[in-house]
């Protein structure tokens, strides 16, 4: 039997056909197995926040945090939402492998804040649907179509605020422009991102330590980097969850890794520097896709006014327009590039530059070099020249080319070339 040394009504016995727990300092005991599977345990430890058991014959096995079982009481069960205070989170986190772990490695406790909540019933979605999501897209599921039906708030979201009362994270997240299979971006393979669970009982969610990253271009391949934010300083945090309209509030805290001898100031270089690179590719990247959705304007427009007599007019306006913004477009983003290998066959761009300036400068727990502020100096700069050139694009052509759709009297609607011809056929 061993007492949790956080809670000394908290008991861990190991018998002869599992493990068990009491909350009343052994008055009442009741299996505790999860996935263990049945065998005798003959010795277990509470490590940190970890409960470690030694089975006979079945291996080692670690529950990881077990900050719910320190906290947990009786009258949490008849609560309709109950959020737990999480843990310390540690500011260096270990991930797995690139390529992930066989059948024989154990898994890793998640790399971030774990973040506990139990919910008396399972939530269903805005849209009307059992439940609010499904496997790991959670929430996001019912958020997604929820959008769809008239943007309506989806019934659990969870926020992450800094100090100063800043929502610095949001889940579930803004969709981006584009996003579903394919829509991946970033160094490496990034499997889909898990929602929040809304499950009756206990549930688990894992907030990374990053703040938001960065707006991203449909279908964009980018190498040596990504557009994730960059992670939290150590610090005083606080997580907001919200269910059906009511919200709750616990304290996080994110300690630093004490076998670093990086000073906070260090620390908070590296930290702004990445928050610059991250505002200035969501720059670059918020005006592709505004280039990219007038292009789409203009083309379908094109499609629209096929045979009218406006036709002409308006398709060479609309050639000048897109001249000027790909011009714009091809310095700031490889529009050639549709998969990762295209990396290696066509040259990458501004977006990309910065993208894995913020990769190097991100790599290490240090200060940024002098060569990384330099650089970012000169992609800043060239950046700025283009958004200038945008800001003139939008204030001169767009509008020019809205007035020669105006003088040509497009109408609103355009009868199809096949339904007159079948009109026109039908008489005598």
């Amino acid at each position: 039997v061993r007492q949790d040394p956080k809670r000394r009504d908290l008991l861990y016995a190991a018998t002869e056909k599992g493990v068990y727990i009491s909350f009343n300092d052994g008055a009442e005991w009741q299996l505790f197995q999860g996935n263990l599977p049945p065998s005798p345990v003959w010795d277990l430890v509470v490590h940190g926040n970890d409960l470690v058991v030694a089975t006979h014959g079945r291996a080692f096995w670690v529950l990881d945090d077990i900050a719910p079982l320190r906290q947990y009481k009786p009258e949490i069960a008849n609560e309709e939402v109950h959020l737990y205070t999480p843990d310390p989170a540690n500011h260096t986190q270990f991930r797995s492998r690139f390529f992930g772990g066989g059948s024989d490695r154990g898994q890793n406790p998640p790399a971030g804040a774990i973040i506990y909540y139990s919910l008396k019933e399972t939530l269903k979605a805005a849209n009307g649907n059992k439940r609010a999501g499904n496997g790991e897209n959670g929430a996001e599921a019912g958020n997604a179509a929820g959008e769809a039906r008239g943007k309506k708030e989806p019934p659990i979201s969870l926020e992450i605020l800094d100090q100063k009362g800043q929502v610095i994270r949001k889940y579930p997240p803004k969709r981006q422009p584009g996003e579903g299979p394919g829509a991946n971006q970033g160094f490496g393979f990034r499997g889909p991102q898990r929602g929040l669970p809304v499950e009756a009982g206990l549930n688990r969610f894992v907030w990374d330590l990053r703040y938001e990253g960065s707006s991203r271009v449909p279908r964009s391949p980018l190498w040596g980097g990504s557009t994730d934010g960059p992670k939290a300083l150590p610090g005083k945090y606080q997580v907001r969850l919200t269910v059906k309209g009511k919200s709750y509030t616990a304290p996080l805290e994110i300690q630093p890794d004490p076998r670093l001898t990086l000073s906070r100031q260090d620390m908070e270089k590296q930290f702004n520097l990445l928050i610059k690179i991250r505002d200035s590719v969501t720059q670059a990247h918020d005006t592709v896709n505004q280039i990219r959705d007038i292009r789409k304007q203009i083309q379908a427009l094109d499609k629209r006014l096929q045979g009218q007599p406006q036709a002409k007019a308006v398709a060479e306006a609309g050639k000048q327009l897109d001249k000027k913004m790909t011009a714009i477009e091809e310095v700031l983003i490889q529009t050639k590039a549709k998969s990762n290998q295209d990396i290696l066959n066509y040259p990458i761009r501004l977006n990309n530059y910065l993208v894995a300036l913020g990769g190097v400068v991100g790599s290490a727990d240090s200060a940024p070099t002098q060569a990384s502020y330099e650089v970012f100096n000169i992609l800043s700069k060239q950046l700025n020249e283009q958004l200038g050139k945008w800001r003139q694009v939008l204030a001169t052509d767009v509008p020019a080319f809205n007035d020669v759709v105006k003088k040509q009297a497009v109408p609103a609607i355009i009868l199809a070339r096949q339904a007159e011809n079948a009109a026109a056929g039908s008489h005598p």
